[in-house]
């Protein structure tokens, strides 16, 4: 088992670097990625249904906040050990030395991942890790399509399904290229390749039927978000970049996320000296390796460059009327994350292209090569710094105050709670919270509990709310803007909405809703450092 696991000690280390600092006592908290003590059943039947019940349950012998650090430190592991394998199987006996860590470790660790991680898009980068595992299973299939690989297969994608949807979207470019390429390559083999292809998808479509079959028949939650979707959304959470070959020049160094104009966190040229060269280093021996690939392994050259190339027209926009036009295209209104698969491909001709140079550099310059190998060793960790040792310290465990603690514990021997809704301000979806030092993801709902009404809107250039609810569109256009509230009106809306209680965080912008003291029904029932509790006296549970 020790002599198993050697190989990848390294990728430990690495790890170790990324989070050590991270793993004190407490919660990481950054935008999407918002865990709380309680990690509740998922509400709706969704993709990831059985991904967030299965951590519910884990939840009962583990605390959520050892959940969430284990998590964060299988992402690094799953993606560096994956690529690790993926390449070795490529190389079969090619001795890489350390050309394998070079790209293995900046497979895990790049700008796309850097911003995912600080996105706190944590089922995205699981989707990712996923990626050379099934790539690797792809390549045997494409060798020995039999029964047993191809149910694999189905499981494997499958999973990518539970825990990111929007990864099966890059796994459909890969499956869609590799198929038309195995189809053109392999004549003998069509006949296998198109029964057991079928049994992949059979595999896929039973075990994820759950979730499938009511999306495809147009119901359910992603069903709802995916309808609600316009040019706004597009517009929103378009690739970086003013013109379609900038957006291609920035997925091309795995950057363009749209987040990144925002400035809610270092960019990692932000903290690295002559950053632009390691991009095009990188990028240089990426060529190189797949040159040397080309001369052995040309459908395995073709395959992830074709669907490199795909990923980055797509992600730059240049196909978006084509994209809304296909069924669920248009669920796919970030297309950014489609540069995974230039990662992917980075990720195996990086090894390729190290090694080439390396050997170049061993029978001209053999004084130069060990040290060479040791810059090229350290150039993923200084190309992407900006992610060392939690993040450059942008992400430290934080605690949850005391009286959000004492407020739940109150709500729960309520019996109002148990039958009405708790209506939680300020009316924002993502906002500064004080405790996080950073704008979150409200956690109210998790927290207190599924009865608590927050808001749906991302405030975000007119992008769609992600499934509102009735009863967020209704009180929503009542709780805000200050200075603009009928307080008649507020009044009757919650109790048709059966809010039993109103509460209020001291944080971002509550002073703008002072005016809960004017409501007629609302009554101040508890004030705590944090927190405001209000009662609604006219709420009757009927």
């Amino acid at each position: 088992m020790i002599k198993t696991l050697r190989p990848f000690a390294p990728y430990y280390v690495v790890a170790l670097l990324v989070l050590l600092p991270m793993l004190r006592p407490g919660y990481i908290l950054t935008l999407d990625m918002v865990f709380t003590p309680w990690l509740p059943m998922p509400s709706a039947v969704t993709s990831s249904y059985l991904f967030h019940a299965g951590l519910h349950v884990l939840n009962f012998l583990i605390p959520s906040s050892i959940i969430q650090k284990l998590l964060l430190l299988s992402i690094l592991l799953l993606a560096s050990i994956g690529m690790h394998r993926l390449v070795r199987s490529i190389a079969r006996e090619q001795n890489l030395s350390a050309s394998i860590y070079i790209a293995s470790i900046f497979f895990a660790i790049n700008p796309f991942t850097y911003s995912r991680f600080m996105a706190g898009q944590y089922a995205v980068l699981l989707g990712y890790a996923l990626l050379p595992w099934l790539t690797q299973s792809a390549l045997v299939f494409a060798v020995r399509p039999n029964l047993r690989q191809a149910c694999w297969l189905g499981v494997l994608i499958t999973i990518i399904g539970i825990v990111s949807i929007h990864t099966l979207a890059a796994v459909a470019i890969l499956g869609g290229v590799g198929g038309a390429i195995g189809w053109w390559r392999h004549t003998e083999k069509r006949g296998a390749l198109v029964r057991y292809g079928l049994v992949i998808l059979g595999t896929f479509v039973v075990l994820s039927s759950y979730w499938l079959l009511p999306l495809l028949a147009g119901k359910g939650k992603t069903a709802a978000a995916i309808g609600g979707f316009t040019s706004a959304d597009t517009q929103a959470f378009m690739t970086t970049g003013t013109t379609v070959p900038a957006r291609m020049f920035h997925s091309l160094r795995l950057q363009g996320f749209w987040l990144e104009d925002r400035g809610l966190y270092a960019l990692p040229q932000d903290r690295t000296v002559l950053w632009g060269l390691s991009s095009l280093i990188f990028i240089a021996l990426a060529i190189a390796g797949a040159h040397r690939l080309w001369r052995t392994r040309r459908a395995l050259v073709l395959w992830l460059g074709v669907t490199s190339a795909t990923a980055i027209v797509i992600a730059a926009g240049a196909l978006s009327g084509l994209l809304t036009a296909l069924p669920l295209g248009a669920g796919l209104r970030e297309p950014h994350k489609l540069v995974m698969l230039v990662a992917l491909a980075y990720g195996v001709f990086l090894a390729f292209g190290c090694q080439a140079f390396l050997e170049q550099l061993r029978s001209k310059h053999q004084m130069w090569h060990a040290p060479a190998m040791i810059v090229l060793l350290v150039l993923p960790l200084s190309y992407t710094r900006a992610m060392l040792w939690g993040f450059n310290g942008q992400l430290t465990p934080r605690q949850y105050p005391s009286d959000w603690f004492m407020l739940r514990q109150q709500l729960a021997q309520s019996t109002a709670t148990t039958k009405g809704h708790v209506l939680f301000l300020p009316w924002h979806q993502y906002m500064t919270f004080a405790f996080a030092d950073r704008i979150i993801a409200n956690p109210a709902p998790d927290f207190f509990g599924k009865n608590v009404i927050v808001s749906n809107d991302p405030e975000l250039d007119g992008a769609a709310s992600y499934a509102a609810s009735s009863a967020q569109k209704a009180l929503g256009k009542l709780v805000v803007p200050k200075g603009r509230q009928n307080t008649a009106a507020l009044a009757r809306e919650l109790n048709r909405q059966n809010v039993a209680y109103v509460v209020l965080t001291n944080d971002y912008d509550y002073d703008d809703y002072d005016y809960l003291t004017t409501v007629p029904t609302l009554q101040k029932q508890a004030v705590y450092p944090t927190l405001t509790l209000y009662k609604n006296t006219a709420w009757r549970h009927t």
